[in-house]
């Protein structure tokens, strides 16, 4: 399981950085660039705590990969571009996401 946990960090960041692109933009409509900028940073966080093993970390790429998909069905929904990109990479986000798992963490003991 340890492959697709990377997997899922590595589409989390995927969409983190089409997020930011999507933030600094001008041509974007602001509600877009703010989306954009909160969803890319809290895809970063997620991407870090999923790599990192953290228990926090697999439910919120599956959080912010639901919410990177309502954000591309927003944007169907006014015209905005990306919105194939941004509803594949926010489902394989989730569905790795999903399938990811948790890994137990061993401690070394003295024994």
């Amino acid at each position: 399981m340890n492959i697709i946990r990377w997997a899922a960090a590595a589409v989390t960041g995927l969409f983190v950085l089409m997020n930011l692109g999507a933030a600094i933009d001008p041509t974007q409509a602001d509600w877009v660039r703010i989306a954009s900028a909160a969803l890319g940073i809290a895809g970063a966080v997620a991407a870090v705590g999923l790599a990192s093993n953290r228990a926090w970390g697999r439910p919120a790429v599956i959080a912010v990969g639901a919410l990177n998909l309502c954000d591309a069905a927003a944007a169907l929904f006014t015209g905005e571009p990306g919105v194939v990109a941004g509803v594949v990479v926010g489902g394989l986000g989730v569905l790795l996401g999903v399938l990811a798992g948790t890994t137990p963490r061993t401690n070394a003991s003295a024994a």
